[in-house]
């Protein structure tokens, strides 16, 4: 979202103002931008949310399902924690992209 500095803050701006209004045009590509790099292999923890809010949003989200439709199947693992907390990020994050992607068929 324009004029926010925090990435969880405008992760949770861009869901709030989609659930109060519908409205797609902005909080779609503030999510998109958030979740750009996990394609790539790169996991932070405010990426599961935006991955949630991506799959509510449905079908207008279909940008964000199309840059992370190989996620699913790759071998790298997404995680931001080390130990056990690895193994938990990473089946987290890849439940959360196939809802997104089932959402957005």
């Amino acid at each position: 979202m324009v004029g926010v500095s925090d990435t969880w803050t405008s992760v949770e701006a861009a869901h709030a103002l989609w659930a109060a209004t519908g409205e797609t045009e902005s909080t779609v590509p503030a999510l998109l931008e958030v979740v750009r790099d996990l394609a790539e292999g790169t996991y932070l923890p405010v990426m599961l949310p935006a991955v949630h809010h991506l799959a509510r949003i449905g079908p207008a989200a279909r940008p964000a399902a199309h840059l992370l439709r190989g996620l699913p199947t790759s071998d790298r693992r997404l995680r931001y924690s080390g130990g056990w907390r690895a193994f938990t990020e990473d089946e987290d994050i890849r439940t959360a992209v196939g809802e997104l992607l089932i959402a957005t068929e």
